[in-house]
């Protein structure tokens, strides 16, 4: 073999090797961009049963209530197996932590939502305005996440385990609770009885949903609503001035 043809070996052996090298990072950067996909995947897939088995907590407890609702009927109103249930939530315990963390930050954003741009701060507040946030928060204690809340504060009375967990949130939720009040309804903020005026909403909104009216429920709650409606009316207008 001649002094030319070594050298175009050696040329064909270099650019062989070139090549193999760029195929091999090539290959490498595809595994690992795969690999990366496939964990965003499986962490995406995660997230999405526990979501599942979350919601279909809070459906069973709506639907059924606590005292009948077990894991083995969360797993099925999910869609998930057993093992799979087991795999996300070990216990009944793990369930109800879960179920209500999720509840505290569903409660507080579906508030923020309805009350959002009833009460305008550039505007004066007339009782059209007070009226909508008493309707709203009389829509507020008829949503799943709030009736399956109010399912779980009933029997944490009885159930210590229970009773743990609700206590760990009540306060927070409170405190978070009241911070939204005063973000939402600019025109209250000046109000010395805002927080009993809250309460005042809240506990009667809350006590008419429980009571689980049997006949005229819309006009008894209308009814209800306009005397809620005036009696803050008359509290803004006494102590805002």
């Amino acid at each position: 073999m001649g002094k030319q043809d070594m050298t175009n070996l050696d040329s064909r052996t270099g650019d062989a090797g070139d090549g193999s090298d760029r195929s091999s990072t090539a290959v490498r950067q595809k595994a690992k961009k795969v690999r990366a996909n496939g964990d965003g995947w499986q962490a995406e897939k995660s997230a999405m049963t526990r979501k599942a088995i979350i919601d279909a907590a809070i459906t069973c407890f709506v639907e059924r209530g606590y005292t009948r609702t077990t894991t083995a009927l969360i797993a099925a109103q999910a869609g998930v197996s057993r093992g799979a249930m087991m795999h996300h939530f070990p216990s009944r315990f793990a369930v109800l932590q879960a179920v209500v963390s999720h509840l505290h930050a569903t409660r507080l954003m579906e508030y923020r939502e309805l009350m959002q741009n009833i009460d305008d701060p550039e505007a004066a507040l007339e009782r059209e305005s007070i009226r909508k946030s008493v309707v709203a928060a009389w829509k507020y204690v008829n949503l799943p996440s709030f009736v399956a809340y109010e399912e779980l504060r009933a029997a944490s009375r009885t159930d210590a385990e229970l009773g743990d967990i609700i206590a760990d949130v009540e306060k927070d939720f409170d405190r978070q609770f009241l911070q939204t009040v005063k973000t939402v309804f600019p025109h209250w903020t000046k109000v010395q009885s805002l927080e009993a005026a809250h309460d005042l909403v809240q506990f009667v909104m809350q006590g008419m949903a429980n009571s689980h009216m049997g006949s005229q429920k819309k006009k008894r709650a209308d009814r209800v609503i306009d005397l809620v409606t005036d009696t803050l009316m008359r509290i803004y207008q006494v102590e805002a001035d």
